[in-house]
């Protein structure tokens, strides 16, 4: 979630004012910048090399000279070459600009305006450390989940209503604690207000025609004890639920934009399509997500990632009509581009091959939904946030940075020895030509020492992921560029420079 702070900056005539949160800026390069809140999640959102992954001064040295290197090689790379001009690549930038913009609006537009009912939060507060014991089974219709409520009010035990519905193994049990991610409904049930032992919850509508049916068996309570744990606890609760009352809203808001707007699908064309991407999703999860990046965000086009076969059918079918939304037709080529700006989330983790093209249909109606948010943020200037335009930032000069690096190294005829020996590379090849970039724009660096000073970093090695969204990587992995340690170059930024968060 985006830390947001006040900040006013008026765009143009045409464009609401979009607030701005105050940066603390870490370095300036040329015409980029690294803040320190990037420095930090770059540092510890991924992995770092063995070379700088402590938190002692060298390393830490080493960590930001990376970084810095990474900018460098963007400005050698300049805004007019092949990769810049690259379709996908330019697709993959805008995807990461709309999605940064919904993150933003759904923190400042919702998150931050939600006023939580105290009384409410005292309740969930007090049930916030049970973990409860129950029994439970599902259902996969209404009707049948009106048979099972019915059935309960007359009085039959629980027990046999779960045989009544073909149970005929063991009676499922578990342990739900309110701190593990549940299903809203579930949460809501069991932690909304205290329950009884053996009292009956439900069915309640987990999901697409699923519906679940729980008797509590008992608990257990863990208090909160000391002053440490009931702020933690108390924070946890309302952190909850705020994103909870943000989210409902966020969801109103996007059924809004999509009030009037209708999505048919060409069922002829949707079912080539899916006999297509089926196979890609019934295979391993490993090769299912090589598969699915090579075609929706890496620089990879279908017909080259998919069998000879499949790419023989999705070539053929590119100019066909996939579905029409309102007057405006999408050809499958037109869903192609669209689905490198935004990977199609699915709503089921885990489903069968029955229930693919009804997820996959889903999944591209949420896309267009997402689509239409990501117009509303930029109608209202979000687009110019400067956390926004850090985002895509950060993610262009990564790549730009790989493909300077790359370049070098086929320049000298390294570039496969670097996958083979990077420590050799990096100190023989990489280390001379960052010390020649920095000297070559020592003019234009500026860095921050006084903030860099107070900067500490974890040595827990963690990859950030987000849920939910097209492109869940929080941060690009960590630059393999260069192991200098020393800050012998640039200048001392001046303390308005470092708080302009320009």
């Amino acid at each position: 979630m985006f830390l947001i702070l006040a900040a006013g900056l008026l765009f143009s005539c045409s464009r609401r004012t979009a607030r701005q949160p105050e940066e603390k800026i870490l370095a300036k390069i040329g015409d980029r910048t690294l803040s320190v809140n990037e420095f930090i999640r770059r540092a510890e959102y991924t992995i770092r090399p063995p070379y700088c992954r402590s938190d002692n001064y060298i390393h830490r040295k080493i960590v930001l000279n990376s970084l810095i290197a990474e900018k460098l090689l963007a400005l050698e790379a300049g805004a007019d070459n092949p990769l810049t001009q690259n379709e996908e690549f330019q697709d993959f930038l805008e995807g990461r600009k709309e999605q940064a913009m919904r993150q933003w609006l759904f923190a400042h537009d919702f998150y931050q305006k939600v006023k939580l009912d105290t009384h409410r939060v005292k309740q969930v507060y007090k049930l916030a450390g049970r973990t409860y014991r129950i029994a439970y089974f599902s259902v996969k219709t209404p009707i049948a989940a009106n048979v099972v409520r019915d059935k309960l009010k007359t009085g039959e035990p629980f027990k046999q209503v779960f045989r009544d519905f073909g149970g005929l193994k063991k009676l499922p049990r578990r342990q739900v604690k309110w701190t593990d991610p549940e299903n809203k409904a579930i949460e809501q049930a069991l932690f909304s207000a205290p329950l009884k032992k053996n009292q009956i919850v439900g069915p309640l509508k987990v999901g697409d025609n699923f519906f679940t049916t729980i008797e509590v068996l008992g608990w257990t309570d863990e208090a909160a004890v000391s002053n440490s744990q009931i702020q933690q606890r108390w924070k946890d609760v309302t952190d909850r639920l705020r994103e909870r009352e943000a989210l409902n809203s966020y969801r109103q808001f996007a059924a809004r934009l999509m009030h009037g707007k209708r999505v048919v699908f060409n069922q002829k064309t949707f079912q080539a399509l899916v006999k297509i991407y089926l196979p890609i999703y019934l295979k391993s999860n490993k090769e299912k997500k090589q598969t699915f990046n090579q075609l929706f965000w890496e620089k990879k086009s279908p017909e080259k990632v998919l069998s000879n076969r499949s790419g023989e059918q999705i070539v053929r079918i590119l100019n066909e009509p996939l579905l029409r939304l309102n007057n405006a037709t999408w050809t499958v080529a037109r869903f192609l581009k669209e689905a490198r700006r935004h990977p199609p989330v699915f709503r089921k983790r885990h489903m069968s091959g029955r229930e693919f093209p009804e997820q996959f249909k889903l999944a591209i109606v949420d896309l267009i939904q997402d689509k239409f948010v990501a117009q509303a943020a930029e109608k209202k200037g979000y687009d110019k946030v400067n956390l926004v335009k850090r985002n895509v930032a950060m993610w262009r000069d990564n790549l730009l940075a790989l493909y300077g690096r790359n370049k070098f190294l086929d320049s000298i005829g390294k570039k496969d020895a670097f996958y083979k020996d990077q420590s050799k590379i990096l100190q023989n090849d990489l280390n001379p030509y960052i010390r020649k970039l920095q000297r070559k724009y020592a003019g234009q660096i500026e860095i921050n020492t006084d903030a860099f000073e107070k900067i500490h970093l974890t040595r827990i090695d963690m990859m950030v992921l987000q849920k939910n969204v097209p492109f869940p990587v929080v941060v690009p992995g960590f630059p393999i560029l260069t192991t200098l340690n020393k800050l012998d170059y640039g200048r001392k930024m001046t303390s308005a420079a470092a708080g302009s968060g320009k």
